[in-house]
Order: C-alpha cells, then structure tokens, then sequence
C-alpha cells in the first residue's frame, strides 16, 4: 500500500508529519539513553578488563620473580652452609682441623712441615666477627716449610684452592748458606672458626646469612 501524499488533507499531512518527528525524537532519546550508555558501559568494561589482565601479568610476574628470589637466597644460604662446614675450623677442634689441612696441602704441594702450631684470637681488635647470627674468631696457626721458590708458591696455590677462607698474614724466608736452592720459609696463617659452639646458635634468620 503506498500513500499518496497529495490526497491527504491537511490535518491528516499535520498528524504524519507529527508522527515522523515523533519517530525522530525517540530515535534521538533511545540513541541517547539506551545506545549510548551500552557502548560506554562496554568500553568500560573493556577497560576494567583490560586494567584486570594488566594486575594479573604484574602479579605474575611479581610471584615469579618472589619466588626465584628465594629460590636464589636459599641456594646462597646452602652455599655459606657448604662454605661453613668445609672451610671453617670446627669448634672446640679446630688445631686438629687445620693440621690434617695443612698436611693434606703439604702433600700434594710435595713439601714437608716442621713446628706446627696453633692458638685461637680475635679477628681485629674489636673481638671476635659476627655475620648475622653467626659469631668468628681467628686460629691462627705458624708453621715452617723447607721448600724451594716455586715449591712454595705451589704449596700458597693449593693452599689457596681447598680452603678459600685462609689468609697469610707474614711469610718470612731464611736463607740456607748449605742448600741455597732449599731455604726456611715461616708462615703464619689464619683460619675462621667459630667462636661459640654453632649447634647451641638459632638457625640463621631467613636472607640474613
């Protein structure tokens, strides 16, 4: 059915072009109210959403990076307890310690050993060295090793190598008229050890060797 415009009257042309522009307004208000509102609420869902997947990827990453920290601290605190059981003078025992160390060095280096001895003492001034928890003192041990220059440096080089805490605090060297290439060199030589009984000490606090 088509409506042909030029036979309607004019009340009737009035109530079709009222009709239209009523059409027209509630096109407006619903593209207003209804359209509008729906595309704002999507987009800002979508950036809820968006704001949501960018908290999630940060607190991945942050459990991630969490917990290879403490993987890495535990690797660490199991490194300083290798470290501690392998190059620290046990307490209460630490002149046996270092003697069978030095003669362990002694032989490999191919030197001997003469007047080995030992004591305890501070290390520094201040008494003895705490890291964390954990409480250190000198032993210092003196020994003389007839050997010739690059005999010694083998014997400082292993020396060195199996027990990284040691330090030479004074090496003298007297010569030997009769066997020049074979002269008397004194060492004197600092290891940790503990100053208290570690087994009566609380574990270490956790990330604090």
């Amino acid at each position: 059915m088509r409506l042909n415009w030029s036979s309607l009257t004019k009340e009737q042309k009035q109530y079709a072009f009222l009709l239209v522009v009523g059409l027209v307004i509630l096109g407006s208000l619903l593209y207003a109210f209804a359209i509008i509102p729906l595309q704002e609420g999507a987009e800002r869902r979508q950036a809820e959403n968006d704001a949501l997947r960018e908290k999630l990827i940060k607190a991945d990453l942050a459990l991630k990076h969490e917990v290879r920290a403490k993987m890495e601290g535990e690797q660490k605190r199991a490194q300083l307890d290798e470290l501690t059981n392998s190059a620290v003078a046990p307490f209460g025992n630490a002149f046996a310690w270092v003697t069978e160390q030095l003669y362990v060095v002694a032989k490999e280096a191919g030197v001997e050993m003469e007047g080995l001895n030992g004591n305890s003492q501070p290390l520094g001034s201040s008494g003895p060295v705490a890291i964390g928890n954990r409480s250190f003192v000198a032993f210092s041990a003196q020994l003389t090793v007839p050997s010739s220059y690059a005999d010694m440096l083998h014997f400082l080089r292993v020396l060195e190598e199996k027990n990284p805490t040691v330090t030479v605090t004074s090496l003298t060297i007297d010569r030997n008229e009769a066997t020049p290439g074979r002269q008397r060199v004194s060492l004197a030589l600092d290891w940790p050890t503990w100053a208290k009984d570690p087994a009566a000490s609380p574990p270490p606090k956790p990330g604090k060797p």
